[in-house]
């Protein structure tokens, strides 16, 4: 367990995830009298014990509310134990709660906007994009952020449809950008210290894939796999496919913004005027 300010424990949750990371990171937040946890983890035995522990770390402290940050398993598998062994709500955006409720029944639609944890002021921010309904939760006083998926510690987040939109998600970084955050908390991997300029990076990462698909595209039509292998490469089979949806979140932002259109075949080609 790690404390990441006046308020804020974070506690890694060994379990199934996305590589090259091996669990997720959830978050004790509130003063001493009641704390809130964010995410679960996968609900494997050492993603329970790891937030049992960390528990029993901060003296037992009422937990109030449990909050998800979104609805993959990842960080919401652990959430019908949370409830029974905390004895707390689950709370889930709305956007969210159908993906959540066959594995926790108990759990409820939850609202953002301002929330107070014992005497504590905090912010739940609904920034979607990775998926429909993805929360973050904002302490103002510290400038914190507990970005979920939104923003991981070593990589680039992932956004792929359905689930996820590119468009949406471009937005909540320009929001986050606007919120300039002193320090984030990931949904996984090293803690965020510089945010500003990781935020940047995204963007940017994000600006430079659209430039590679459309430089590409002026050439002529391409598939999605043809894309993958000239961006990607195939020498790497997990790349090669994790990129081809990856690559289907940016066609699709680019298509809604009226710059590709696909073909019946399933290629897609740069719109008249697009280049």
């Amino acid at each position: 367990m790690e404390r990441l300010g006046s308020f804020i424990w974070r506690v890694h949750a060994p379990g199934l995830t996305l590589k090259p990371y091996e669990g997720t990171e959830c978050y004790f937040v509130g003063p001493p009298e009641a704390v809130w946890l964010v995410d679960t983890g996968d609900g494997g035995p050492r993603a329970t014990a790891a937030l049992a522990a960390a528990w029993q770390q901060l003296g037992a402290p009422p937990v109030r509310q449990i909050l998800l940050t979104h609805g993959h398993r990842d960080h919401f598998g652990g959430a019908r134990w949370a409830h029974e062994h905390f004895g707390a709500p689950v709370g889930v955006h709305a956007a969210d709660l159908d993906a959540v409720r066959p594995d926790c029944p108990s759990a409820a639609a939850f609202s953002p906007g301002r929330h107070h944890i014992g005497s504590l002021e905090v912010e739940v921010l609904h920034l979607p994009g990775h998926t429909p309904g993805q929360v973050n939760l904002w302490l103002p006083e510290e400038r914190t952020l507990l970005a979920g998926d939104n923003v991981l510690g070593d990589t680039t987040s992932v956004v792929v449809p359905p689930a996820g939109n590119l468009h949406a998600y471009r937005m909540t970084l320009d929001r986050l950008l606007a919120l300039n955050p002193a320090l984030i908390g990931p949904g996984h991997g090293s803690v965020v210290r510089e945010p500003q300029g990781w935020l940047t990076y995204y963007r940017e990462h994000r600006r430079e894939r659209d430039r590679q698909v459309v430089d590409l595209l002026a050439e002529g039509a391409l598939s999605v796999p043809e894309l993958a292998a000239a961006i990607y490469g195939r020498d790497q089979p997990h790349t090669y496919r994790a990129g081809q949806l990856m690559l289907l979140g940016h066609l699709t932002a680019l298509e809604h913004d009226g710059v590709v259109a696909e073909l019946s075949d399933g290629r897609y080609v740069l719109c008249e005027g697009s280049r």
